[in-house]
């Protein structure tokens, strides 16, 4: 069924309330509405959340990466936690080489989320041990239409941090734990996080980054394989290890689209970045730093 007829002004409410024509029809598909000509738009039926703001992910630590060792704002309507799922180990059909991933991921069909999807957000940048591994929650609208992670503004105000942080120069792999973006920007389930987890685990393995900032409650909690709030995790190195056995050191911050809706904890957010900042240097015997034990966050304006 295709979306309803609409006017200019509710073409353009729609699309300040993040919901665009293909949004539109499935919503119509699912019997969200009513007779196309006489209810175009029931209340409460519009998903929140603006097109760059990047969604969060679901609330299901994996154990498929073992670690050694704020819940992202929302407009949304405060949702229960889905309950926690064992992410079996990497299946044997994950590809083992980039473009074969690539190609599976693009293609993907494990979930009820390619239906939906704009384009797969398979991920973008140096592949070969990049010195850091960001990886989000989820693509936003941006994300989804571009097919590349952290666009928007959620990706202008990254790049912006790791600027002042003095990470800008480094080498880097930009991904999300979760593929395609969910309807509204909605939370993805846990079986959403567990068809795409083979696949961030298996790029993890390929590109052998030397660290990884983990944006977000939901990428942390899945990544060290452990619940608790994102200030819990904050301010300290975790270190993870691959399905192939490297160990990696892990940072765990604020998910830029977050910071838009509260930017008062940028300062946080810095503090973690010159945390990062000093693993980089400290491992190239280059962070001054590092060496006198002094405050990272010194020189940084929020």
């Amino acid at each position: 069924m295709n979306a309803p007829e609409l006017t200019r002004v509710q073409i353009a409410w729609l699309q300040e309330i993040g919901i665009d024509r293909r949004m539109l029809a499935h919503y119509v598909a699912q019997g969200e509405f009513g007779d196309p000509g006489t209810a175009p738009v029931r209340q409460g039926a519009a998903a929140p959340g603006g097109p760059d703001i990047a969604a969060p992910a679901a609330d299901a630590p994996s154990r498929g990466i073992r670690p050694s060792a704020q819940t992202p704002p929302s407009r949304r309507a405060p949702q229960a936690a889905a309950p926690a799922a064992e992410t079996p180990p990497v299946r044997a059909e994950v590809a083992g080489d980039w473009d074969g991933l690539r190609e599976q991921v693009v293609s993907c069909q494990g979930c009820a989320l390619h239906s939906v999807r704009g384009r797969a957000v398979f991920g973008s940048g140096d592949v070969q041990a990049p010195q850091l591994m960001v990886i989000g929650e989820a693509p936003g609208g941006s994300d989804d239409r571009a097919g590349l992670p952290f666009q928007g503004k959620a990706g202008i105000l990254l790049q912006a941090m790791l600027a002042a942080a003095g990470l800008d120069g480094a080498t880097a792999f930009y991904t999300n734990l979760v593929k395609c973006r969910p309807l509204g920007n909605r939370p993805p389930t846990a079986e959403e996080v567990q068809a795409c987890m083979p696949y961030l685990q298996r790029q993890i393995s390929l590109a052998k980054p030397r660290h990884i900032l983990a944006l977000g409650k939901w990428a942390a909690q899945a990544l060290l394989g452990a619940e608790g709030e994102l200030d819990a995790q904050r301010g300290a190195v975790h270190v993870i290890r691959s399905e192939t056995g490297e160990e990696t050191s892990v940072v765990v911050s604020y998910h830029p689209a977050a910071l838009l809706l509260r930017p008062q904890h940028k300062a946080d957010a810095w503090r973690d970045l010159a945390l990062l900042r000093s693993l980089v240097r400290e491992a190239e015997g280059s962070d001054p730093v590092a060496k006198k034990g002094s405050d990272p966050i010194r020189g940084l304006t929020p």
